[in-house]
């Protein structure tokens, strides 16, 4: 359900690049997602660490072609390339999410930076409704533009 609203939406539709990360068995599941966005030929990139402290980076999506970062998470394997941020939609993950876009990660505050630095792009959260929560953010968070649960879109 949280795949089709996602699917549902104009800036989906618009899109020509998906950014979406590659889940654990503790997140929604984004293998769906990634797939049918392959079939509805969208360019799929997924987060790679770099070296840097709190930064990542998004490579181009090959399933025979992932490795394990520090985390055990799958990741594309690095390498460079040129990536059109045009028409870009970033898929974010988070465990719970509160009714001003704001959302509460695993604490490493890549996604939080990476939204910073690329503010011009469109970026929607997947949650679960059971667990969107009111809670302060920090100063450093950085809020989605929409929020995708399997009963609501907001």
């Amino acid at each position: 359900k949280i795949s089709k609203n996602l699917f549902s939406l104009p800036i989906y539709d618009q899109a020509q690049n998906i950014f979406v990360y590659i889940s654990t068995e503790n997140e929604i599941n984004t293998n769906f997602i990634i797939n049918q966005s392959l079939k509805h030929n969208k360019n799929v990139y997924c987060p790679v660490l770099t070296n840097k402290k709190h930064e990542m980076i998004f490579k181009q999506y090959n399933k025979n072609n992932l490795i394990k970062n520090k985390y055990n998470i799958l990741e594309p394997i690095y390498e460079k390339q040129k990536i059109s941020d045009s028409k870009t939609l970033v898929v974010v993950p988070a465990l719970v999410f509160n009714k001003n876009k704001y959302r509460i990660g695993y604490g490493g505050g890549y996604y939080d930076n990476f939204l910073k630095n690329n503010e011009y792009m469109s970026s929607v959260a997947l949650c679960f409704s059971s667990f969107v929560e009111d809670f302060k953010p920090d100063v450093f968070d950085v809020a989605v533009h929409t929020i995708i649960t399997e009963k609501y879109i907001y």
